[in-house]
């Protein structure tokens, strides 16, 4: 005989209450219900497992402010609580639950406040999710937040550093390379990643085998190369060191600091020569007289006497080149900057030549024009380019004046060979010399035309080299 159906609806009933009693206590959240001063009336299954309390020392034993660390528990009160009351529901609210151990359990709590109908407070249901996942997520999130932001800053430094940085891959592949890579080595970015070095850099090839490589442990001391580079030399600290299977190639440019340092060794040698050689000459003379003055004549005993006195001046003209091209670099050189007649330069320029030069002399100067500068450094600059003329060419040197729209022009000119193009911007440089071996018999420090340049600069002018086929033409511009 078929079931009533009245009958079939008390058994789904029955079956519906078994599934929603057991659906609250194994739900996938934690299910607590508290009175309004937090008395813990009813929690689930899922509660008591993830905190391993027992329902017997919660239900009605303890409140739910208890499970709660300390601040936790504060913001609670202060906050959450307060707020249920106001609002009568609470949603994702990030806290921390204490476990039957000690530990602790990050959760999302939710809350709702129930009320009867006349409106007061009768019971707070609660449900907590698990957080931790969540938490760990974060934590990734925040390493990985962290890291990428470290790899950037890493990648601001690099674009902003002098040395230049580039990495290469176990296949030998350019993977990276910052803006000061790509300056030293004069290769863009875009051409050179992907492709091995000597392919990317003209001059790799040259040096790859000289270039110390090894882990960062080691620290394998950089090693300094010269390069070609647009025509030029170049130097170029340079060390890889080994991470991951990549090499990091960091190169710098030393350039400067070699030029310094060979010009440290070029005041050593030309100092101690230009020194040594008038020294030699004025103790052997001064020697000879002591030892037999007494047998000499009168002008052998004059013509060492001569001697002493034409080095001793060459040692004080060493000696005032060197201290003035010390007070010029830094800054302590003080200039006058007076107006007077141009061609007084010329008397005071031909009394200082030796005797035996002046017939060699030529002056060829306009009359008149006024020149504002400095008249014992603008003599000294005159000076110093006739000694040179003197020094390189057998036949006359001409000294001009000629009037310009702004000024004067100072010319000294010869007929001797003449200074190859490829040095004409290099003899300003300090302690630069033509012949540096003295091969051609001319001594000389190498400071003369660098004190020339830096005094005429400042007396507001301009020095330099007019183009000819045989001889050497410089030029002062000064203003009137």
């Amino acid at each position: 005989m078929p079931a009533r159906p009245y009958q079939d609806v008390a058994a789904q009933a029955a079956l519906l209450q078994e599934s929603a009693e057991e659906l609250y206590e194994n739900a996938p959240v934690a299910y607590l219900s508290t009175l309004p001063d937090g008395t813990i009336v009813r929690v689930n299954e899922t509660f008591l497992r993830w905190t391993g309390h027992a329902r017997d020392d919660l239900v009605g034993r303890k409140r739910f402010h208890d499970l709660l660390p300390p601040g936790t528990r504060i913001y609670y009160e202060t906050h959450y609580a307060p707020l249920l009351q106001i609002q009568g529901s609470v949603r994702e609210i990030a806290a921390e639950l204490l476990r039957a151990d000690g530990t602790r359990l990050p959760v999302l709590l939710n809350s709702t406040l129930v009320r009867d109908e006349d409106g007061a407070p009768q019971i707070v249901r609660t449900t907590a999710f698990d957080a931790s996942e969540r938490r760990s997520y974060e934590r990734e999130l925040l390493r990985a937040r962290t890291d990428a932001e470290s790899r950037a800053r890493a990648a601001l430094a690099l674009t902003h550093i002098d040395d230049g940085v580039l990495l290469v891959d176990e296949q030998e592949r350019i993977q990276l390379l910052n803006p000061a890579a790509e300056a030293i080595a004069d290769v863009e970015a875009s051409r050179a990643l992907g492709r091995r070095p000597a392919e990317a850099i003209a001059w790799w090839d040259a040096i790859a085998a000289r270039i110390p490589v090894g882990p960062a442990a080691a620290r394998p001391a950089p090693e300094v190369v010269a390069v070609s580079r647009s025509g030029r030399e170049q130097w170029l600290s340079i060390v890889g060191i080994e991470a991951a299977g990549s090499v990091v190639y960091t190169l710098r440019d030393v350039t400067a600091e070699h030029r310094l340092e060979q010009m440290r060794a070029d005041v050593v040698t030309v100092v101690s020569h230009e020194l040594r050689t008038p020294l030699t000459g004025a103790y052997g003379a001064a020697a000879t007289l002591l030892d037999r003055g007494d047998e000499l004549r009168d002008d052998q005993r004059r013509q060492l006497l001569e001697m002493v006195f034409a080095q001793t001046a060459r040692l004080t003209e060493i000696v005032d080149q060197i201290l003035l091209a010390s007070r010029l670099d830094t800054g302590n050189e003080v200039l006058r900057h007076d107006r007077f007649d141009a061609t007084t330069i010329f008397e005071l320029v031909l009394e200082a030549a030796p005797p035996d030069e002046r017939p060699r002399l030529v002056v060829e100067a306009q009359a008149g024009g006024s020149v504002r500068a400095d008249r014992d450094r603008l003599r000294q600059v005159v000076r110093n380019l006739v000694d040179n003329a003197l020094k390189y060419s057998d036949g006359e040197v001409r000294i001009g004046l000629e009037r310009r729209d702004t000024g004067v022009r100072y010319t000294v000119s010869d007929d001797g060979p003449g200074i190859p193009a490829s040095e004409r911007e290099q003899i300003f440089e300090k302690f630069y010399r033509l012949d540096p071996e003295q091969h051609g018999g001319t001594g000389g420090t190498g400071l003369g035309l660098y004190i020339a340049r830096e005094l005429v600069t400042r007396m507001n002018g301009r020095i330099g080299l007019l183009p000819r086929e045989r001889g050497t033409t410089f030029f002062v511009d000064l203003p009137s």
